[in-house]
């Protein structure tokens, strides 16, 4: 498990996506701050200096890679399971990416692939939420932090050493075909929710039914049960 650490970078994200061949599997990246940092569909992450832990993990072991569907919620429950030991409470996954306490986030996980005729590598990247107790900014869902749940200051090295532990173990027991959903299906935010959604261009109501056994999310669509992907898929709850 190699470490790098940056005082400012643009972003971790785009760091290992440049210069991915120059470092092994299980690499991690993290910064003190991101000027371009990222979440989903391009939105910009926004972080004070030192405040949270943002960080990127390389994959590059082919058969991890194949789990891609798995990596995110994994790596979700990973975070979550550390949270729990600083005992925060009423922690879910909202599925693929994000970890919530309530109906705040305090967690986004941004997964890209980079390919050149065949997928070269993965890389996962983490946002937590930690010291920082003020966010400036429009948010679909009001954001949490560790700080402002527990109302005390979190030592950032150590829950960054645990945060790195625990995605490393998590990956190791994916390589050995550990099945993690059993311990998921409890964390499922989205479970029994109403959305509204856009699905294959159009927007409509659905009813989740909740994370399936592939990773999936399995809905009500028009009365018809369908699993779709996080790529097909964009709603509000």
């Amino acid at each position: 498990m190699k470490q790098l650490f940056f005082e400012t970078i643009d972003s971790t994200n785009t760091f290992l996506k440049e210069h991915f061949e120059e470092y092994e599997d299980m690499t991690f990246v993290g910064a003190a701050y991101q000027s371009a940092g990222r979440g989903r569909s391009e939105r910009q992450w926004l972080s004070l200096k030192g405040q949270n832990l943002m960080f990127s993990l390389l994959i590059k072991d082919p058969n991890v890679m194949k789990e891609f569907k798995v990596l995110s919620v994994v790596s979700a429950y990973s975070v979550l399971e550390v949270m729990k030991g600083y005992g925060l409470k009423d922690l879910s996954i909202k599925w693929p990416n994000d970890v919530y306490v309530k109906d705040e986030k305090i967690c986004g996980i941004l997964l890209e692939g980079v390919s050149m005729d065949e997928m070269k590598c993965l890389i996962i990247g983490i946002g937590i939420n930690v010291n920082q107790t003020a966010f400036e900014g429009d948010y679909l869902h009001a954001p949490t932090s560790m700080k402002k749940v527990l109302g005390e200051h979190v030592d950032l090295d150590l829950f960054r050493e645990k945060i790195y532990q625990g995605l490393n173990d998590n990956i190791a027991k994916l390589k050995r075909g550990y099945d993690f959903y059993p311990e998921i299906v409890p964390y499922d935010y989205l479970k029994g929710k109403s959305a509204y959604a856009r699905i294959d261009g159009v927007n409509k109501a659905i009813d989740i039914i909740g994370i399936d056994a592939d990773y999936s999310l399995k809905i009500l669509d028009e009365g018809k049960e369908r699993n779709i992907s996080s790529s097909e898929i964009t709603f509000h709850i």
